[in-house]
């Protein structure tokens, strides 16, 4: 290829062929320019007049949710799954709004001024000083940079949040009801209806006709589709963890004597006791001159407009305030230790830590197991790193996933046929395959004897590669036809079954038989709540939900059955009577409608004001950037 294009470049053709594609380059790169320019997005994903959103916003958003969700999630989500599940377009749908809304409040002025932002900044605990209990611009930069924000960022995002909830406050204050609605609204949350119920058994309906051979053969013809089984792989696993590597670590007993050492005062002892002494100044002012004067070493029994002191002794969880523990037991405490001036109940509190007392010590023998987990655990991960190395390298290779195995070391895991979906014929889940996640899903997408691309979990790497594939196909008619019959059987049982309910409904709504006739015809018994329902306490009487949306939209004489899960036992309902408040309940109710109708004005004030803005901005996107932002993510992974 080289030696052509050598020859292609010192002839009169080859030099307009190049120039031609250089042209073709060229022409293609200011295009593309041109049309981000036309767009007026430029790197943006979206934007709305003076304000946007880039990728790199998007996925700082994206990672911070994801955060919080995997805080307390047994499986956490990565950001490719967050993009298969939705997840990324649902934040990019809050960030248009959120945009759409500031972009607004630009145009108009609507703007929080520096001293609003600062004030803001002052309510947040973690930029407090433990000891002043004050905005500490240290504190404040340490915990930006803890939770990967700069300065600029939080700022703008602070400003943001007071400029949003500015507007929405603003667009419903001083909003009060007009009190012909707060009347009504009083009706309609005052009313009440009675109703009375008894459970009828279905499973006491007339048995139907068992199907014929006729009646399974044509369902069978007639559901082919639906009775296709989907496509099935027997796949191989290789599953790799540092536990793999367990057994060829060594760890001494002097090792582990010389960590137990090293580390029992604060690993392997009882937690130590520390004694601590809290005073109570009646202002700030004597607070402060008691703190400095504690910091220069004076005894607390000399310091003046002590109202009160105590000295107490106890390990760390003996102090439920959480501020005051970390300052007396808090990494590196030691005697003298101080804390405050905090106000307390009208009282300013200082603290000092008196003394230490360690706790009792371990025996190495009742630890020693422990230690040597541990070491044995961080040299297996050591090893398991290396040979993550010589994974990639076979991976790189080409080589089959059975040669691959060997090659690091470890044993393929096989599973009988299953579908995408992770269960085998029988319906059996395999969850050992599920744990691969993408690399289980992968092999859906290779041939068989592929190799799936490496998908790394929490703890283990893993590889697929497909074995048996067995196409989706239709039973033969005769193999499943029992299946069918059983089927049929329940489904017939279940339609007599609501034919029996529907007949009793229709004979008490028509009087052909009252409703304590038909409970006591079903061996029953009439029940009703203990009082009469309102839309307030209707979900509290034990009700299905369906239930009460018809009881609060019925006519009295109405009535209705509704079935358990299983479908043979139905609740008969009848709506007996409905009362509207009296006026002495009506008084009462006058606060609560008054707030539920104002709660219910603010919503449609908001959804008014959306559309308004919406009108008055124009939001701008580029699909092609979201995507491109999506693919890049899923590469990541």
């Amino acid at each position: 290829m080289l030696a052509l294009m050598k020859s292609l470049m010192n002839s009169i053709f080859g030099k307009i062929v190049v120039m031609i594609i250089c042209a073709g380059m060229a022409l293609w790169g200011a295009d593309q320019a041109w049309t981000a320019v036309n767009s007026g997005l430029g790197s943006n994903l979206a934007g709305a007049g003076a304000r946007g959103i880039d990728a790199q916003t998007l996925d700082r958003r994206v990672e911070n949710l994801l955060r919080n969700i995997n805080a307390n999630a047994d499986k956490p989500i990565t950001k490719s799954e967050a993009a298969d599940q939705g997840i990324v377009d649902q934040v990019f749908e809050l960030e248009k709004s959120k945009i759409v809304n500031l972009g607004y409040a630009n145009a108009i002025g609507v703007k929080p001024s520096t001293d609003a932002v600062v004030e803001q900044l002052k309510t947040v605990d973690a930029f407090k000083n433990p000891l002043t209990g004050e905005l500490d611009l240290n504190t404040y930069r340490e915990v930006l940079y803890q939770n990967r924000f700069t300065k600029e960022e939080y700022e703008q995002q602070v400003s943001d949040d007071l400029t949003l909830k500015t507007m929405s406050e603003g667009a419903t204050a001083a909003l009060f009801p007009p009190q012909v609605l707060a009347g009504i609204q009083a009706l309609y949350i005052g009313e009440t209806r009675d109703v009375m119920w008894f459970i009828l058994d279905a499973s006491k309906a007339p048995t139907p006709e068992a199907p014929t051979d006729e009646d399974i053969r044509a369902y069978y013809d007639a559901n082919l589709e639906s009775l296709e089984q989907p496509e099935r792989r027997a796949i191989n696993l290789l599953q790799m963890s540092a536990d793999d590597f367990l057994s060829q670590v060594t760890v001494t007993e002097q090792e582990i004597a010389t960590i137990y050492e090293a580390t029992k005062s604060e690993r392997f002892s009882e937690p130590d006791q520390r004694t601590y002494i809290e005073l109570y100044f009646a202002d700030r002012d004597t607070a402060r001159t008691a703190f400095g004067l504690l910091a220069g070493g004076a005894d607390p029994a000399t310091l003046p407009g002590v109202l009160s002191s105590e000295t107490k002794t106890g390990n760390k969880e003996s102090i439920a305030d959480t501020a005051l523990q970390d300052a007396m037991f808090g990494p590196g405490k030691q005697s003298g230790a101080l804390f405050g001036p905090r106000e307390v109940e009208g009282r300013w509190q200082v603290a000092r830590l008196v003394s230490v007392q360690p706790g009792a010590v371990y025996p190495i023998e009742t630890v020693s197991e422990v230690i040597r987990g541990e070491l044995a655990r961080e040299r297996a991960q050591v090893l398991f790193y290396e040979k993550l190395d010589a994974l990639d390298r076979a991976i790189g290779a080409g080589y089959p996933l059975s040669q691959i195995a060997s090659e690091v070391g470890v044993p393929i895991l096989s599973f009988e046929p299953v579908d995408a979906n992770g269960l085998t014929e029988s319906g059996i889940l395999m969850n050992g395959l599920i744990a691969a996640q993408d690399a289980f899903q992968g092999a859906f997408q290779i041939g068989a004897g592929d190799v799936s691309n490496r998908f790394d979990g929490e703890e283990a790497v893993y590889l697929t590669s497909p074995d048996t594939i067995i196409a989706p196909s239709t039973p033969e008619f005769d193999t499943i036809k029992e299946d069918i019959r059983q089927l049929l059987v329940q489904q017939r049982a279940a339609t007599a079954m609501k034919t029996y309910s529907d007949d009793v409904v229709a004979k008490v709504k028509s009087g052909e038989t009252t409703l304590a006739d038909a409970a006591a015809a079903a061996d029953s018994v009439l029940e009703s709540p203990p009082m009469p329902l309102t839309r307030v306490t209707a979900e509290q009487s034990g009700l299905p939900s369906p239930a009460i949306t018809d009881i609060f939209s019925g006519s009295e004489g109405d009535v209705y059955a509704y079935p358990n899960r299983a479908g043979d036992k139905y609740m008969v309902v009848r709506l007996d009577k409905i009362t509207p408040p009296s006026d002495e309940a009506l008084a009462v109710l006058g606060t609560r409608a008054t707030s539920s109708l104002n709660q219910a004005l603010n919503e449609d004030l908001q959804v008014a004001l959306q559309a308004e803005i919406q009108k008055a901005i124009k939001l701008k996107t580029s699909p092609g950037a979201l995507a491109a932002y999506k693919k890049s993510i899923a590469t990541d992974q």
